[in-house]
């Protein structure tokens, strides 16, 4: 390519780099229909330094090449030398088809002799943002156990942000309801810096991902996690749904994305009426398995425990116990039987091995793949508990190594799933989130209302089907309709309010979830007053509100107006309620955004309502066709 500058363009974000004197600058990042730049001068893209022997030093990077490729969406790629050390780097911009944002990642090749040293000083991204008006900064706690958490501060006169490793990796800046702009990066490590000038329109905002120093030898290849640049039209939880959005068309493992039937429903493997403590042996009789199908459920996990009270394998070597075990380790064969898929955990590393190591992935990635081989499970749970070292990364070199195993299981293994706990909901990063069915979203496994504060703060960043409700009860109404905001996890239950709400969540919740928008349209939980979610698929023209009321001491009462969003104003929705079928209407999106639709009957403790959505377009397909 002889150009020197490049204008890369999603449907919602337009991003214009340029080469001069050796150095990547971005000179616009807008919205096409909104018109407003977010960089009225060039800002620089951080060019890395490194370490040689005991000395950090900038490096003197030179412009090589550029090229360009339209094969999957738009890419350019810009190559630069270094001579002293000889390293070679890669800058990779792309833009896709459809909604979302610009990606940029960046390797960089070691063609020295000897070991150079990247540190933690490095940062991904660093944009020197103006807005025009007050920004709200936005982002979430990933949240392990307990109390969901979002951040939202309007950006004041020399204000300065930090986020580590409890934040979901993405921020957003909005300006009220009408346009903002976000950055994303796809590791568990590090975080952002944001701060402001005493005009607080004038940010910037910095992108740190590498956390300590990291060495690489002759031929090796040092990459720094890629970056996200979006911008949006409309409020924060439209940005959030157009990048949700190009991470579903994008980014989403494949498996999840192209098979309807997925996530898969899953419950505690053991006799019905359980309290999530895995009691299942080789003694376990086949019909415990057929019970648990009969009732709808999916899949089957197998957790820590065993039926005897220990970890169902010995010490770390992921291995059962044949005196547990007599006619070998048959769990999932027994749940293949019965029509259901089976989760197995495999906590800590294998035997010890340590994942900041090749040969510690490497003898991981092996045990994996064996076990998977012999037909143990169809989808490995990690945990954070047992090892000395990395059973959940945590350093570069870990998280490197972690990504590589799923990465040769999913490329080699095409039934392979992976279903992510981390000590709970710790590890959510983008880059794990590509890789994974779900994840353990809360490990408080006996509060509706705490699991729904999680659904509302990670659903800013996180497709709701990869957020794993781990909500034990399963008798309530309430309890299962949490369950259905997301992927469902659930103790072992049979009784006819589980039978409905699963049948419900598999027939009509799954469907709107896959691929759907998520519209924050109450107040976070609270445990009292009145909360819930509102789902929208465009592709199907279908939705979902989810509403909760805990308690009788709500301040609305039994009755609430409830206003809508994303639908078209000038369409005609039909509302048909779960429960108070006398609440059943048509209205205009303009009538449900603007005036809302009242809600009442919501009577006592721990009411709830699902009102499902059809739009025209989903009401004009005969129901036989669908």
């Amino acid at each position: 390519s002889k150009n020197t500058a490049w204008t890369l363009s999603t449907d919602d974000t337009e991003l214009t780099l340029a080469v001069a004197s050796n150095t990547i600058s971005l000179t616009s990042l807008r919205n096409s229909a909104q018109k407003w730049n977010w960089l009225p001068a060039p800002s620089q893209v951080p060019m890395p330094g490194a370490q040689t022997g005991k000395n950090y030093q900038t490096l003197n990077w030179e412009f090589r090449e550029a090229g360009e490729d339209w094969t999957n969406g738009h890419q350019v790629t810009l190559r630069f030398t270094c001579a002293k050390p000889a390293l070679e780097l890669k800058s990779v911009w792309r833009a896709q088809p459809g909604p979302g944002p610009v990606e940029n990642g960046m390797t960089i090749a070691n063609k020295s002799g000897a070991d150079v040293t990247f540190g933690p000083g490095i940062a991904a991204a660093g944009v020197d943002l103006v807005a025009d008006g007050a920004v709200t900064l936005h982002r979430a706690d990933k949240t392990a156990a307990g109390q969901g958490k979002v951040h939202q501060d309007v950006i004041g006169p020399n204000a300065k942000f930090g986020t580590g490793t409890s934040i979901i990796p993405l921020i957003i800046l909005g300006v009220g309801s009408t346009h903002g702009a976000y950055l994303g990066f796809e590791w568990e490590l590090g975080g952002f810096n944001v701060s402001s000038q005493a005009d607080p329109l004038r940010m910037t905002a910095s992108v740190h991902p590498i956390t300590e120093n990291v060495t690489r030898a002759r031929g090796e290849v040092f990459l720094i996690p890629n970056v996200y640049y979006g911008t949006y039209q409309g409020d924060i939880d439209d940005g959030s749904n157009r990048f949700k959005r190009w991470f579903w068309n994008h980014k989403i493992p494949r498996s999840l994305h192209d098979n309807k039937d997925e996530p898969w429903v899953e419950v505690c493997m053991q006799e019905i009426g359980g309290k999530g403590n895995t009691s299942i042996t080789g003694g376990t009789p086949q019909d415990a398995y057929g019970r648990l199908a009969a009732t709808g459920a999916e899949c089957v996990k197998m957790d820590f425990w065993d039926g005897s009270g220990k970890c169902w394998y010995n010490q770390r070597d992921w291995m059962f116990r044949p005196e547990i075990w007599p006619n070998g380790f048959d769990f999932a064969a027994k749940a293949h039987e019965a029509g259901l898929k089976a989760s197995l955990y495999m906590g800590g590393t294998y035997n010890d091995c340590d994942l900041a190591t090749i040969a510690g992935r490497d003898a991981e990635l092996e045990a994996v793949l064996t076990r998977y081989d012999k037909g143990w499970f169809d989808m490995w749970r990690t945990d954070l508990y047992t090892a000395p070292r990395e059973p959940m990364p945590q350093t570069y070199q870990g998280v490197a190594n972690f990504l590589y195993i799923h990465d040769q299981m999913i490329k080699n293994r095409p039934g392979y799933r992976y279903e992510n706990c981390c000590n709970g909901g710790k590890y959510k990063g983008f880059a794990i989130c590509q890789r994974m069915t779900f994840c353990t979203m809360n490990d408080r496994d006996n509060n509706a209302a705490e699991t729904r504060t999680t659904y509302f703060a990670n659903t800013y960043a996180i497709n709701p089907v990869q957020l794993k409700s781990d909500l034990g009860p399963a008798t309530t109404a309430y309890d299962l309709r949490t369950d259905m905001l997301g992927s469902i996890l659930t103790w072992a239950a049979d009784n006819p309010i589980y039978r409905q709400h699963i049948a419900l969540y598999k027939t009509r919740q799954r469907p709107i979830l896959r691929g759907g928008n998520v519209y924050h349209i109450l107040p976070i939980a609270d445990g009292t007053n009145w909360d819930g979610l509102q789902f929208h698929n465009p592709d199907l023209d279908q939705g979902s509100v989810f509403l909760f009321k805990p308690s009788a001491k709500a301040v609305d009462g039994d009755s609430k107006i409830i206003r809508l969003k994303g639908l078209d104003r000038k369409a005609t929705y039909a509302l048909a309620f779960q429960d108070r079928v006398n609440l059943n209407c048509s209205r205009t999106g303009a009538q449900l955004m603007d005036e809302g639709i009242t809600v009442s009957g919501m009577a006592g403790d721990r009411a709830s309502e699902i009102i499902w959505i059809e739009g025209p377009a989903a009401r004009s397909v005969p129901p036989t066709s669908r």
